[in-house]
C-alpha cells in the first residue's frame, strides 16, 4: 500500500518534466525544419539571382551593340542628301541647301474675280462674269553659287503658259547680266507685280504703251549706299511672251531710275526690276518718306506686224487707225512715286512716235501720249486703304496723220477709278480690292463716244 502510493506521488512529480522534455524535442525539430527552408529558399535566390544577372549581362550586350548599330544608322543618315536640305516659309515655302549653294523658294498665287461691266452699243449692254484673273506657280533662287539667280513662272488661268524663265548673274550689284524672258525694263506699271497692285488691274495707259514680256538679254545694276540709283538695258526678240524673231528688227529698251529716303539697303537682284528695297516699284507701304524718280525708252525700228507682234497694242493702232504694217517705233516714259506709311501718290507719263517705214505710205509720225495719277491713303494702318486713279490717252488725230482713206479714229480715252482696298495679310499678299471705273472712248468725225462702266470684286492669296 505504501509502495502505491509513492509510485502514485513519483509519477504526478515526473509526468510534467516528461511534457516539457517532449515540447522541447518538437520545437528544436520545428527550429531545424525552419532552418532548412531557409538553406532552400536562399539556394533557389541564389539561382534567381545568377540568372537575373545573366540576363542583365546579356541586355546590355545587346544595348551595347544596339547603340553601335544606331551610332552607323545615325552617322549613314546624317550623310543623305535630304539632310542637307533646310524648309522654312517666309512669304513663300524655301528649300535651302546647308553650304548655301542652293535656294528654292516655291510660291503660288490666285486671284478669284467678280466683274459687272456695262459697255454703250454693246447688245447684252450689261455682263456679270465671275472667273479666274490669274493662277501663278513661281519658283526662284540661286543655284551652283550664291550670285547665280534663277526664276521661273508659269501662269495656268485656261491653259498652263510660261511667263518668266530667266537667269541672272549677280556676283557684282552694280554690273549683273540677265538671260532669259522676263519683263522688258521700261514703265513703272508693267514692272510692277499684278501681285501689287493698289486696283484690280493696270490702267488703260499700261497695254497701249508698255512693252511686257520678251526675251532677251540686258545689263543692269544698283550703284549708292543703298542703290539710290538703277539701270537695265538690253535687247529682245520684240515678239512678245514666248514670241520669236524672224528678222533683225528688235526692240531695244530701258530704265533708270533715283530714289531718295526709306529705309533698307539690300538689293532685290532677282526681282522684275533689279533696285534696292527701298525704292521697290511698289505703290503703296512705305515704311518711311521714299521719293523715286524713273524713266525709260524702247523702240522697234521697222516694226513689221505681219511678222511680229509686242506684247502691247501698238499694232493695233499702227493697222486699225494709221493704216500701217510697218513703222519706226519709239516710246519713252518717266514716273514718280512717293510714299510714306500712311500716304502715297504716284504719276507716270507715257509717249510714243509712229513713224511710218513702209512705200506708198505719205502719212506724218504720229505722236500719242497720255499719263497716269494713283494714290492711297490708309484709313486703318496697313489694313484698310482708300485709293483713286486718273488715267488718259491723247491719240494723235493731226493732219498728215490719219491717212484719208481711214474712216472714225481713236481720239482721246480717259478713266477715273476708285476703290477700296483690305489688306487681311496687311501687305498685298492676301487681300481684299473693290473698285469701280468710268471710261469714255471719244472718236473722230463726229462718233458718238462709248462709255464703260465697270465694276470690281477681287480675292487674292499669295503665299
Amino acid at each position: 500500500m505504501k509502495f502505491l502510493l509513492k509510485m502514485l506521488i513519483l509519477t504526478v512529480l515526473v509526468l510534467p518534466f516528461s511534457d516539457i522534455d517532449s515540447r522541447a524535442q518538437s520545437t528544436k525539430q520545428q527550429i531545424e525544419e525552419l532552418k532548412r527552408q531557409i538553406e532552400v529558399i536562399q539556394r533557389q535566390n541564389q539561382q534567381q539571382i545568377q540568372q537575373l544577372q545573366q540576363q542583365i549581362e546579356l541586355m546590355e550586350n545587346q544595348r551595347v551593340a544596339d547603340s553601335e548599330k544606331m551610332e552607323g544608322i545615325v552617322e549613314k543618315d546624317n550623310d543623305a542628301w535630304y539632310n542637307k536640305f533646310k524648309a522654312s516659309y517666309n512669304k513663300g515655302l524655301t528649300f535651302s541647301t546647308e553650304d548655301g549653294n542652293y535656294k528654292m523658294k516655291f510660291k503660288l498665287r490666285g486671284q478669284f474675280r467678280l466683274t459687272v461691266e456695262d459697255v454703250d452699243n454693246r447688245h447684252p449692254e450689261t455682263s456679270t462674269e465671275f472667273k479666274v484673273a490669274r493662277l501663278r506657280f513661281k519658283w526662284s533662287g540661286h543655284a551652283f553659287k550664291p550670285w547665280f539667280l534663277y526664276t521661273v513662272q508659269l501662269g495656268a488661268r485656261d491653259s498652263v503658259t510660261l511667263r518668266d524663265m530667266y537667269f541672272t548673274f549677280a556676283y557684282d550689284n552694280r554690273i549683273a547680266p540677265r538671260v532669259g524672258q522676263f519683263k522688258v525694263p521700261f514703265g513703272r506699271q508693267e514692272l510692277n507685280s499684278s501681285s501689287a497692285l493698289q486696283f484690280v488691274d493696270r490702267s488703260i495707259l499700261n497695254n497701249e504703251f508698255g512693252w511686257g514680256r520678251d526675251r532677251g538679254a540686258v545689263l543692269m545694276g544698283g550703284i549708292g549706299p543703298k542703290y539710290n540709283f538703277s539701270y537695265s538695258g538690253g535687247v529682245f526678240n520684240g515678239d512678245g511672251r514666248n514670241g520669236g524673231s524672224d528678222d533683225s528688227n528688235l526692240l531695244y529698251a530701258g530704265r533708270i531710275q533715283f530714289g531718295i529716303g526709306g529705309e533698307g539697303d539690300k538689293f532685290k537682284a532677282n526681282s522684275s526690276y533689279a533696285t534696292g528695297s527701298a525704292y521697290s516699284i511698289t505703290p503703296n507701304f512705305g515704311k518711311s518718306p521714299t521719293l523715286a524718280v524713273g524713266a525709260g525708252i524702247g523702240g522697234i525700228g521697222g516694226l513689221n506686224c505681219s511678222r511680229k507682234t509686242p506684247d502691247n497694242d501698238v499694232c493695233d493702232r499702227m493697222e486699225d487707225d494709221l493704216g500701217l504694217e510697218r513703222a519706226d517705233v519709239i516710246t519713252i516714259t518717266g514716273d514718280v512715286n512717293f510714299k510714306m506709311p500712311i500716304l502715297n501718290v504716284q504719276g507716270s507719263y507715257y509717249g510714243r512716235w509712229v513713224n511710218p517705214d513702209q512705200a506708198g505710205i505719205n502719212t506724218d509720225t504720229a505722236y500719242d501720249q497720255g499719263f497716269n495719277v494713283q494714290g492711297g491713303v490708309f484709313l486703318m494702318p496697313k489694313t484698310l486703304e482708300l485709293a483713286g486713279r486718273f488715267s488718259w490717252i491723247d491719240y494723235d488725230t493731226g493732219n498728215g496723220v490719219i491717212p484719208k482713206d481711214i474712216g472714225s479714229t481713236r481720239d482721246t480715252a480717259w478713266a477715273i477709278t476708285p476703290g477700296f482696298n483690305y489688306y487681311i495679310s496687311r501687305d498685298h499678299r492676301w487681300k481684299v480690292q473693290l473698285d469701280y471705273t468710268f471710261k469714255r472712248n471719244e472718236f473722230t468725225q463726229g462718233e458718238p463716244d462709248i462709255d464703260e462702266n465697270i465694276f470690281r470684286a477681287q480675292l487674292q492669296a499669295y503665299f
